[in-house]
């Protein structure tokens, strides 16, 4: 722990911490030699910033260690603490952070209301999970610059508040691009997309220019409401400006045009990137496996690896994607295996790709027996996913026991009792079905509706499965049924499910065969 540091005192008592002071094994440790031009304190705030820039917090806090024990007359100054108060941040210590902070405040060598010190202590408090100590900092601090409310509204925005962030934001004597992207940024994450949007217009408003990180926060804002042609013109923006596509950008494009449903611009646009990282790669892969381009997407991993480019985490998810929507199941599973081999620890999302590759072939058991002796929690998105396989196998026993395992994980989300009620109809057990919309009644829970939206002319229409309500729904359903009646004649037929709604008559098998859609 850091020591008791008396007002009085001119030096603090030894350095109780559980970084102990290393023994100098090489020279980066070493203290400076009577011959060095620099100042001692100097030497030792550049071996600090060394270790935190090569991601060894620990050892920068060792070496702070080291600094209060090995030399009696040499105090910290006001640039070793920001450097240490950053590893702490590194390290997520709070009581590392809470130490440093004491400390500063019995230091005699430092101003106490230094604004680079205290700037520095909000974000390693931040950082650690404690907002309210980074907020009381702030709070009272006399004087501020831009990166401190800059950092505050960066805390609060990390922890959800988007209220008070932007509260913050109003306050500010002065912004910088960081203030306004900061809180683009939060938006985008509190899948706030057309605050984002407003937010970017208020942005060229006040004359300030836009520069990579602010359009990733509006292309991701665009990709979210499906805005084809505003994408369009944001591109339009990034190519005349000369911003760079070989990071986050070039990513969030690819991403927005698949997620607008142009996956052709997706593919061009992944072209044109001079030099691609694994993101790119990885989010190409996915893209195409989402737009059902299986043979595609695999074609892209195989030059991915010719080129010699090491797959990631996500990459394998794209991949076990492109499988199980083409339903390659011996492929996926190849697949599968080829993860460890690239020494990449199987995530929950690769187990649930690998349950629904399964599931989909009609492997429910072999399902089940994964995700039930899983070494992690399986989580409701491998159950849902599981027990949807059920639902399209007629697999009534393996689902009730998946359908209890979700229920117990959320008991006020409907979609488990809907789902196991549609099999229920769907094999004849008319009683079951009944019964567990009684539950559902007696619970109260509902299936929250799902939404879909399309842009049609600069204009998004939003709708639900079943939705009459948009104005130009009598010629929508007109269109649908001719759609029906030409796909009889193809020889499809429908989909019988039961009716995801409430109606609890004594007719649910007419519903049923009524209700029913087209898949």
């Amino acid at each position: 722990m850091i020591p008791s540091y008396s007002l009085a005192s001119p030096r603090p008592l030894p350095f109780l911490s559980p970084y102990p002071p290393p023994k100098p094994t090489h020279t980066l440790d070493l203290p400076p030699s009577k011959t060095s031009k620099a100042s001692p304190i100097s030497h030792y705030n550049s071996l600090i910033r060394t270790h935190i820039e090569s991601h060894r917090p620990s050892k920068a806090l060792s070496l702070f260690n080291q600094l209060l024990l090995s030399t009696p007359t040499l105090h910290p100054d006001h640039f070793t603490f920001p450097l240490i108060l950053k590893a702490c941040a590194h390290l997520s210590s709070l009581k590392q952070t809470q130490q440093i902070h004491c400390f500063v405040l019995k230091s005699n060598a430092i101003p106490q209301h230094d604004v680079f010190i205290l700037t520095s202590l909000i974000n390693a408090y931040a950082e650690c999970g404690s907002i309210d100590d980074a907020r009381r900092v702030f709070d009272r601090m006399p004087e501020r610059n831009t990166v401190t409310w800059n950092s505050v509204m960066s805390g609060l925005l990390k922890f959800g508040d988007i209220t008070s962030a932007f509260r913050i934001f109003n306050e500010m004597p002065m912004r910088n691009i960081v203030s306004w992207n900061s809180l683009m940024a939060g938006y985008v994450k509190a899948s706030l997309s057309y605050e984002a949007i407003v937010l970017f217009i208020e942005l060229q408003v006040s004359g300030l220019k836009p520069d990579e990180s602010t359009m990733v926060s509006l292309v991701s804002a665009i990709s979210d409401l499906g805005l084809l042609d505003l994408g369009r013109r944001a591109h339009g923006y990034i190519a005349r400006n000369g911003l760079p596509l070989d990071g986050a950008l070039g990513v969030a494009l690819i991403t927005m045009y698949s997620k607008c449903g142009s996956i052709d611009a997706s593919y061009r646009v992944f072209q044109l990137i001079p030099v691609k990282n694994v993101n790119h790669w990885s989010c190409i892969i996915g893209c195409l496996a989402n737009h059902g381009q299986t043979e595609n997407s695999l074609q892209v991993f195989s030059e991915m690896l010719h080129l010699g480019i090491r797959p990631n985490h996500i990459t394998f998810v794209g991949v076990l994607n492109a499988c199980r929507h083409s339903g390659s199941t011996e492929e996926g599973i190849k697949y599968f295996n080829l993860v460890k081999t690239f020494d990449i620890e199987p995530r929950i999302e690769h187990y649930g790709c690998l349950v629904d590759l399964l599931g989909r072939a009609g492997f429910l058991k072999e399902a089940m027996e994964i995700a039930c002796n899983l070494s992690m929690d399986p989580g409701y998105v491998v159950w849902s996913t599981l027990l949807a396989a059920c639902r399209n196998h007629g697999n009534v026993e393996i689902a009730e026991t998946v359908a209890k395992k979700m229920i117990e994980l959320d008991p006020d989300d409907g979609s488990p009792y809907v789902l196991i009620s549609n099999i229920y109809a769907q094999v004849g057990r008319w009683e079951d079905f009944r019964k567990m919309r009684r539950r559902m009644e007696e619970r109260r829970v509902m299936k929250v509706t799902g939404l879909s939206w399309i842009e049609v002319d600069g204009g998004v229409h939003e709708f639900a499965a079943g939705d009459k309500f948009h104005v130009k729904a009598k010629e929508i359903y007109c269109v649908l049924e001719e759609m029906t009646e030409i796909l009889r004649w193809e020889g499809y037929r429908p989909v019988e499910s039961a009716d995801s709604g409430s109606r609890m008559g004594n007719n649910e098998e007419e519903d049923v065969r009524i209700e029913s859609p087209i898949s």
